[in-house]
């Protein structure tokens, strides 16, 4: 048991994930905001979609490109990233599974791709392709509601926790809030491990809006404190509900 425990956890640290399309269509039909929908809208969104794999720094779409389909997030981590500091692209957030994103052209009326995301780690994503997408709003117009209401739920309610954690006043309650946030599982999924946060630290601090040095004392003191372990550009959250309740406090 000790030998499988081990292969599953280096496994899980060099984001060497097993994964198919039956796979990830049960995995991602029964999490996040898809499998809340109507069966017919998430058998068709499904059934429409292919499964594509991501390297780390890999991007998906630009803010500018051509209008395209959506994607939803199987495993690994995709971030969110938005202008900072003049033209400079900073990374806000990170959507873990089940999050889908990328259909803002279609509620838009064709229009071009307005953010940009890109994967964070090694990761598989499913695609649904814009004349896909398309067909399904087609033959069903109340499909286009549904993805409005999606909308709103995914980048608004981000939105709402990454200006909440950054208007937190102590940069280590930042730090913990940010890496409690990305490593953080939804609700409605079975394992309820934290997800390994693979981020450098530069990352996290713009993402915290703290120094360098400040991220290095302060995972230093989460270190200590057991709630984290660190590697090279990863933290393993082991007590994420110490995390939270110190970033709260």
């Amino acid at each position: 048991q000790s030998l499988v425990t081990y292969v599953r956890t280096r496994l899980r640290r060099l984001g060497s994930v097993a994964m198919n399309e039956p796979a990830a269509y049960a995995v991602v039909g029964r999490t996040g905001r898809l499998a809340a929908q109507p069966a017919w809208l998430r058998d068709a969104v499904l059934a429409g979609s292919r499964l594509r794999s991501y390297e780390a720094d890999q991007f998906t779409f630009h803010a500018g490109d051509e209008p395209g389909g959506m994607y939803g997030v199987v495993d690994g981590g995709v971030g969110i990233l938005v202008p900072s500091g003049g033209q400079d692209l900073a990374l806000c957030h990170v959507m873990r599974r089940g999050t889908w994103f990328g259909y803002g052209p279609v509620l838009s009326v064709g229009g071009r791709r307005k953010m940009t995301f890109k994967a964070v780690e090694k990761s598989h994503l499913l695609h649904l392709p814009l004349r896909e997408l398309t067909a399904i709003g087609t033959g069903r117009p109340e499909f286009f509601r549904s993805l409005a209401a999606l909308h709103d739920m995914t980048f608004m309610m981000s939105a709402v926790r990454v200006v909440g954690d950054l208007l937190i006043r102590s940069g280590e309650k930042r730090i913990a809030a940010v890496l409690a946030r990305i490593a953080k599982r939804e609700p409605d999924e079975a394992d309820q491990q934290p997800w390994p946060v693979r981020l450098s630290q530069a990352d996290i601090g713009l993402m915290s809006n703290s120094s360098r040095d400040r991220v290095n004392r302060a995972l230093a003191k989460f270190v200590k404190a057991g709630w984290i372990t660190t590697d090279f550009k990863m933290v393993e959250v082991k007590q994420l509900s110490e995390l939270e309740r110190f970033a709260l406090e």
